[in-house]
């Protein structure tokens, strides 16, 4: 009989060793998943704060390549109208949309045709790449350059060129200018 008995008792303990563990981990589980969310929700917060340039939040989507070489070729009515917002002047003849994140300036014929944005944002969609990256990110991106002069690399791309500035040192780039003709 003691056998039989001892034999229930082990089953019953393993049994309940068993329900332990299993509620152990998943209370640990469950503590670790909240814990993984708030470092999330703390880090979504880190990058919006980040992408803030005047109080706005800037969208991706909303802000890429794309867009900006769409404003090449635009008069300044058109460039205000399109950008809504109320320009700053810059030197030699430019604008400055702060909440966009651009400089702006015009041909040196008519100087009424936008000609060269520069980028002063890091959280602009470049196809795929980014103020900050190295310039072996932009050359998979863009190709090789057409020239490549102490730290100024030029891509053509479709019917636009990009000027990256960058250390030669390190690669890593500092700013971006959207042409609409080479220099």
């Amino acid at each position: 009989m003691k056998n039989k008995c001892h034999k229930k008792s082990n089953i019953w303990l393993i049994w309940v060793r068993a329900l332990i563990i299993t509620i152990c981990l998943a209370v640990l589980t469950s503590c670790s998943s909240k814990e993984s969310m708030k470092v999330e929700a703390v880090n979504v917060k880190k990058n919006q704060n980040s992408a803030t340039v005047d109080g706005s939040l800037f969208d991706n989507e909303k802000n890429s390549f794309t867009k900006y070489s769409s404003l090449l070729g635009l008069n300044k009515e058109e460039l205000i109208k399109t950008l809504n917002e109320k320009p700053n002047p810059v030197d030699e003849g430019g604008l400055e949309f702060k909440k966009e994140g651009l400089r702006i300036w015009f041909d040196n014929k008519s100087y009424t045709l936008v000609n060269q944005i520069f980028i002063m944002r890091n959280d602009i969609d470049l196809n795929g790449v980014k103020i900050g990256d190295n310039i072996n990110s932009f050359n998979n991106v863009f190709g090789n350059p057409v020239s490549d002069n102490n730290g100024d690399a030029h891509f053509k791309y479709k019917n636009v060129f990009l000027s990256v500035n960058y250390d030669t040192k390190s690669g890593r780039s500092f700013g971006v200018y959207i042409l609409r003709n080479d220099f």
